[in-house]
C-alpha cells in the first residue's frame, strides 16, 4: 500500500467515489486509526481533515462495501491502531465472524450487539 499521503492534500490522491479502507496517522509512521467507507472513501477521509490531529493517511479502493470492511478489519489486526477502541464498524453485520484467533476485541464487540 503506497503512502503515507498528507491528509490536507487528500483531493490529489483520492479521485474516485468508491468503497475503501483507510489508515490515519498523526506522524506518518504509525497507524492511529483504521476505518472504512461503504460508498465514498474520499468523503470519509475528508471528515477527518479539519476535526482531528491526523495529518497522514494510507488508503485502498475496494470493489464492494464488504471488501472495504474486510480490509479495514485485517489492518486493525495487523497494525493495532491506538485510537480504535473496538474493531472498525461494518464488520458486525450479517453472519460475519472474526477469523483472527484469540481476538478478544471482536468477541467483546460482538457480545455488545
Amino acid at each position: 500500500m503506497p503512502g503515507p499521503y498528507m491528509l490536507r492534500l487528500l483531493h490529489l490522491f483520492v479521485n474516485q467515489r468508491s468503497p475503501g479502507a483507510f489508515i490515519l496517522s498523526r506522524n506518518g509512521r504509525t497507524a492511529d486509526l483504521v476505518g472504512s467507507s461503504r460508498d465514498d472513501i474520499g468523503r470519509a477521509l475528508g471528515s477527518f481533515r479539519s476535526r482531528s490531529a491526523y495529518r497522514y493517511f494510507w488508503f485502498a479502493y475496494a470493489a464492494s462495501a464488504e471488501e472495504a470492511s474486510g480490509m479495514a478489519h485485517a489492518w486493525y489486526h495487523r497494525y493495532r491502531p491506538s485510537d480504535n477502541m473496538v474493531p472498525p464498524e461494518g464488520m458486525r453485520e450479517g453472519n460475519w465472524r472474526c477469523t483472527s484467533v484469540g481476538c478478544t476485541a471482536c468477541a467483546l464487540a460482538e457480545a455488545k450487539v
